[in-house]
């Protein structure tokens, strides 16, 4: 997935140590994954060799972040990286200040609402309170959308510079999730530049099919660095009036969540 940010590369580092980037790339791969991977699978998409995949998902299992089916040779990470998790939100003070505005947020709405940020190309899900009965993974935290797709996503972008967003969309995956997701380039950018006017973005089953979504920017300065949103199943429901309802109090959440 594209860098939404252009930065100089960390292999340029004399401390880089490409063994720990490539433990954390079988992680990663394992986490987007919909279930256990054999070698093969994890080979085919992170390009490493097996032989090199057998060391790391070895030295992993030792640590304790693997584990290895017996029955199917397969990988899949264990409970031990929740503890990742869990050190985030237990220390990050951003997501602390965040969860009481979510809360009432959530009260008034009677809605899932969520605190995203981005990483690389993808938005990560921070914080997710459920407000209705909907599908069990939605109200995970830790879940990544990619940038694009997702309704903070796109409120991020339209705070970037044309030039950079292109960039992005140019270089990006631009694979659709769901069969109403937008993978066209022009269209992304237009509905970047309707959300950069409006101040808000409306994603409509792109990256969950049956959920609509709004979201509005959290900004530090003249940048975003997460979004706050709120999701209500589409079947059923007005577009306009789910707008009118629930901007206003979307945008007051942004507006005390931002970083001075």
């Amino acid at each position: 997935m594209a860098e939404v940010k252009n930065q100089a590369s960390p292999r340029d580092d004399p401390r880089f140590l490409t063994s720990v980037e490539r433990g954390f790339l079988v992680l990663d791969t394992l986490s987007d994954s919909l279930g256990p991977m054999s070698l093969t699978e994890i080979a085919k998409a992170t390009g490493l060799a097996v032989p090199t995949l057998q060391r790391l998902t070895g030295n992993l299992i030792q640590a304790g972040y693997l584990e290895k089916h017996s029955g199917s040779k397969r990988y899949s990470s264990t409970v031990k990286t929740v503890d990742l998790l869990f050190s985030y939100l237990s220390r990050n003070q951003f997501a602390k200040r965040a969860w009481p505005h979510l809360v009432k947020l959530r009260e008034d709405l009677g809605l899932d609402v969520s605190l995203s940020v981005p990483s690389g190309g993808t938005m990560v899900y921070v914080h997710r309170l459920p407000g209705y009965s909907g599908n069990f993974e939605n109200t995970l935290p830790g879940k990544k959308v990619p940038i694009h797709l997702s309704a903070s996503g796109r409120c991020i972008l339209s705070l970037m510079a044309n030039e950079r967003v292109r960039h992005y969309l140019a270089s990006a995956s631009l694979a659709p999730l769901t069969p109403w997701s937008i993978t066209d380039p022009a269209l992304l950018l237009e509905e970047i530049a309707q959300c950069r006017k409006n101040g808000f973005s409306v994603v409509r089953q792109e990256a969950t099919s049956g959920t609509l979504t709004l979201a509005c920017p959290i900004r530090r300065a003249s940048e975003a660095v997460a979004g706050v949103s709120v999701h209500v199943p589409i079947a059923g429901t007005d577009e306009n009036e789910f707008v009118c309802r629930a901007l206003p109090l979307v945008v007051s959440v942004s507006d005390a969540l931002r970083i001075q």
